[in-house]
């Protein structure tokens, strides 16, 4: 699943830097690199079109190919936030395989 940081003016003058930072430290990774368990990798979407809740986030999941994929938005993030979305969606992706 990728953590997709919105890279845009106004999610980057609210904070989208450390929203980032938050997720690579979390996740023991580099931009784009995959976490050692294959299942996550952040990086960069430019403008999602919420600017007026930045900074916001995508989590994108191909584990059903690029058929089946979803994208699911979170608004106005913080760096304890976003720690909370991946945990929350690693414990879900666990339970259904």
């Amino acid at each position: 699943m990728w953590s997709l940081v919105c890279g845009t003016t106004p999610c980057m003058i609210c904070g989208s830097g450390e929203i980032e930072g938050a997720l690579l430290k979390y996740l023991g990774v580099e931009r784009n690199e995959v976490t050692k368990d294959g299942l996550f990798s952040v990086g960069e979407m430019e403008c999602m079109g919420c600017c007026v809740n930045a900074p916001m986030i995508a989590v994108a999941d191909y584990t059903n190919g690029s058929e089946g994929y979803t994208y699911n938005y979170y608004e106005d993030v913080t760096t304890q936030r976003v720690v909370e979305i991946v945990e929350i969606v690693a414990v879900g992706f666990c339970q259904e395989n």
